[in-house]
């Protein structure tokens, strides 16, 4: 709150002096607490380090393309796809017949889960196939797909 740019734009130096004694007051309780090991004015000075930056980590391409990462992955029926790929290439009729759910859905789900790189789609003839990526799908796969998703 005390170091978002607009916000403190629009602060009276007053306001703002209050709000930097009231940030420094938590952050020494923090300190005496043994939470946090810095001091308040140490941790004050990385906080408008960090402030300078945040202007252009709003702006950051990499940042839409992991929301969508994470999009694509807080759905159930997404999760299930990838749950039933861990034992290996599927066809988009298995999927539809182990779910319950229409052609469409599907499609939609796995043209989603392709997208952000969870899985890989198969072209057999007029067959639709989809496997994980060589590396399984796991806590590993997760990270390295976030990694290559912030490179």
């Amino acid at each position: 709150m005390a170091f978002n740019r607009n916000y403190i734009l629009k602060m009276s130096s007053k306001e703002h002096q209050q709000s930097t004694r009231e940030l420094e007051q938590k952050l020494n309780q923090l300190h005496e607490q043994g939470i946090v090991s810095e001091a308040a004015n140490e941790r004050i000075k990385e906080l408008e380090r960090i402030e300078a930056k945040v202007p252009e980590m709003k702006k950051d391409k990499e940042l839409n393309k992991m929301l969508k990462l994470f999009k694509a992955l807080a759905n159930k029926n997404r999760l299930l796809i990838l749950k039933l790929l861990i034992n290996g290439v599927r066809c988009a009729c298995e999927i539809e017949h182990l779910l319950g759910l229409s052609q469409s859905t599907v499609s939609h789900h796995i043209s989603t889960l392709i997208e952000v790189g969870a899985i890989e789609a198969i072209k057999s003839g007029k067959w639709n196939l989809v496997e994980l990526p060589e590396n399984s799908f796991s806590k590993e796969y997760f990270f390295s797909l976030i990694e290559e998703t912030l490179a």
